[in-house]
């Protein structure tokens, strides 16, 4: 029975129905109309009453589609509900239902690694609004994501293979955050090869690591060890600022945002632009180069600005 398609369910089903009323039709003459619902109500036991008196030989031929229509129909029902119980429940189905899911997605970031520092970029990233794949081979870590509300691949990242499944070509940007530096700079190699202008952002445990994966072709090298240190000595010496820098004292009324130059302000200056968005533009990068925010600076295509403003203002340039 596991290897009956559903549509060969529905043509048997079709063909029994078709043949009780044909059966009518030439038995005792009936229309085809009235054939077919004495051969409905024969199937499926309703208990009405015949359209029309039945003749002996119409008699005959009730009982035995009785017998063999209802026991065949009874059985392709059963063979029907097994199938689509097994197209809902099989693992094989499943995983490839979810890999069409995956590849229909646009504009996501691919994070590989689901440990403490990859839970929290996902997070990070979910209350940004943005699509988020975690790639790992860890069971456990998987179902965590899954449960978090994330879309998950079982794979291993440095795979070519693996990553294509993601829908690397696709994909924003990709975060390599495995607990091996050696797997975070194959996970770099491999991203770069195969999209060479995509966003990689790996982590690194110390320096050397860090120098190799930019060579590999990382866009951004983070080393969590690091970032920790330095953040728990900004909150010695600058408290305020560091608490502010790490996002603690945003609020409605005061937030800092990165954004690209809305296409309607390139070619106008800073202080147009602050009176035509009302956010304050703190620093301008261009070129890879911070630049100062000089009110008569003229904005170019490719600038990233620093905003700070309301959440309003801020959010609301460029919509």
């Amino acid at each position: 029975m596991s290897g009956v398609r559903p549509i060969w369910i529905v043509l048997l089903l079709l063909s029994l129905v078709s043949g009780g009323t044909l059966g009518y039709v030439l038995i005792e003459g009936w229309n085809v109309s009235d054939s077919l619902y004495m051969t409905l109500m024969v199937l499926t036991t309703v208990g009405f009453n015949e359209v029309h008196p039945l003749g002996q030989w119409g008699e005959y031929f009730t009982d035995v589609l009785m017998v063999v229509g209802i026991g065949l129909m009874l059985y392709l029902l059963t063979l029907l509900a097994e199938t689509t119980l097994r197209g809902v429940l099989d693992p094989a189905r499943l995983r490839r239902r979810k890999e069409r899911r995956l590849m229909m997605l646009k504009n996501h970031t691919l994070v590989c690694g689901y440990g403490q520092v990859g839970e929290a970029v996902c997070a990070a990233l979910k209350q940004a609004g943005r699509t988020v794949i975690v790639i790992d081979n860890d069971a456990e870590r998987l179902a965590a994501a899954a449960t978090d509300g994330l879309h998950v691949l079982d794979g291993d990242a440095t795979d070519e293979d693996v990553l294509k499944k993601a829908g690397i070509e696709r994909a924003e940007a990709l975060v390599s955050v495995i607990n091996s530096d050696p797997a975070n700079l194959y996970v770099v190699l491999s991203a770069r090869g195969l999209l060479p202008e995509l966003m990689i952002i790996a982590r690194a445990s110390d320096e050397q690591a860090d120098r190799k994966m930019r060579r590999a072709g990382a866009s951004e090298v983070v080393n969590p060890y690091q970032l920790s240190g330095n953040r728990i000595a900004r909150l010695m010496i600058s408290p305020t600022l560091s608490r502010f820098l790490g996002g603690g004292l945003e609020s409605d009324h005061f937030t800092v945002r990165e954004t690209a130059v809305p296409s309607g302000y390139i070619g106008k200056s800073i202080e147009q632009f602050g009176q035509g968005s009302g956010a304050l533009v703190v620093a301008i990068w261009r070129g890879g180069q911070a630049l100062r925010a000089h009110p008569g600076e003229v904005l170019k295509s490719g600038d990233t600005l620093l905003l700070a403003g309301t959440a309003a203002e801020v959010e609301g340039v460029g919509r």
